[in-house]
């Protein structure tokens, strides 16, 4: 997922607090069980393997690496130069491309000070990560392993009576601190250009999963399972499955996902949505919980999605008990306006998460496993026109 909400705007300080008004909600009624046969628990443990991984835009080799494994046998596995992965199942339907970004938020390191602290910027455009960033622990990938570093900023007792009255940060205002001197951050392969990701880990927390890439390695879990379910079961389509790169600085990889000879009739983008059950949403804004199922995403900021693809997946999910919910997005870009415009009819399936784009995006496998089902059901079986 990308945030557009200051894509065309320069910006040299960002704010730390959120002031929309709160709002009081009902509590959510339960999630329809997942079938049986342990899909839930097996969706978090892939999850969870999946989200560990260090994908940082522009560096996100160890994702599909991983996922190069999963797919080999299960049909015609191809790469490109800059770096999308493709399997194709052939079949005798019209041509299907599920495809799901798998880069994360980054930072990258744009100056070494000389007593071995980095100065940093993002690895991507979102600026609205910013307060989720300071004080949180990284994992530095340098080119002789991997290297943990705090990104901080001056606080307490050190601080002037100017930085304590002060509302905004700016990247100048911080620093990644690995306690290191400079020669033994350049031993250690950390120079300018060293990207590095969140490092929090992967909590169960109730029901939800809480960690950082959910956004969108949710995505990527759906096509790896799907890939499995789909060697036992035939599809009666010609499915590609596509993990696209550099999404979060502007949905660089699926640009091309239909060059070099692929072609699509249609196209579905697996994100994760946004869910709008906190207190601080109010649920006009984003009528989606989590729990209830993926989203069907009628329009994002970057384009409007095919009506026909949507009754269709409401009419696979009636049939088959699947929960879903319809959302239209404002503040959110996904890969899909670059399949439109590369001629596929297409939709943005999204699985919804809360505190996007942060350290704690929280998600309820359930909605991860209901996606597969959808996909699957629809891939596989005939369903309304």
């Amino acid at each position: 997922m990308s945030d557009f909400r200051a894509r065309d705007e320069e910006r040299t300080s960002v704010s730390q607090g959120d002031s929309r008004p709160a709002a009081a909600r009902s509590e959510p009624s339960p999630a329809p069980v997942v079938s049986p046969g342990g899909g839930t628990e097996r969706m978090e443990a892939l999850l969870r393997d999946l989200c560990s991984l260090p994908g940082p835009t522009g560096q996100e080799e160890a994702v599909t690496a991983w996922v190069r494994r999963e797919w080999e046998g299960r049909g015609e596995v191809t790469a490109t130069a800059v770096g999308n992965l493709f399997l194709r199942i052939p079949g005798r339907g019209p041509r299907v491309l599920l495809a799901a970004h798998a880069d994360e938020l980054s930072l990258i390191v744009r100056s070494v000070t000389a007593d071995g602290f980095l100065r940093v910027l993002p690895g991507e455009r979102d600026l609205f990560s910013f307060p989720y960033f300071v004080g949180q622990r990284f994992r530095l990938l340098a080119d002789h392993g991997p290297v943990v570093g705090i990104l901080a900023t001056t606080t307490g007792h050190a601080m002037t009576p100017e930085q304590r009255g002060r509302t905004e940060l700016g990247w100048d205002d911080l620093f990644v601190d690995v306690g290191m001197t400079a020669a033994e951050v350049a031993e250690a392969g950390i120079h300018v250009g060293t990207r590095m990701v969140w490092d929090p880990g992967i909590q169960k927390v109730g029901r939800l999963l809480v960690g950082k890439a959910m956004d969108d390695r949710l995505g990527v879990a759906v096509l790896v399972e799907l890939s499995r379910r789909l060697a036992e079961r035939a599809p009666r389509f010609d499915v590609t499955f596509a993990l696209t790169v550099q999404e979060e600085i502007g949905m660089i990889g699926a640009s091309s996902v239909a060059r070099d000879g692929r072609a699509f009739d249609i196209g579905f983008i697996i994100d994760n949505g946004l869910a709008g059950d906190i207190p601080t949403v109010q649920d006009e804004h984003v009528p989606v919980r989590l729990g209830g199922g993926p989203a069907l995403v009628h329009r994002d900021s970057s384009v409007h999605y095919s009506r026909r693809l949507i009754a269709r997946m409401h009419a696979v999910a009636e049939a088959h008990g699947i929960p879903v919910q319809d959302v239209v997005l404002y503040h959110y870009s996904s890969d899909g306006a670059h399949l439109v415009r590369q001629g596929m009819e297409t939709l943005l399936v999204a699985p919804p998460i809360r505190y996007s784009h942060s350290p704690f995006e929280a998600v309820d496998p359930r909605d991860v496993e209901h996606a597969v089902r959808l996909f699957e059901a629809f891939l596989t079986e005939a369903t309304p026109e």
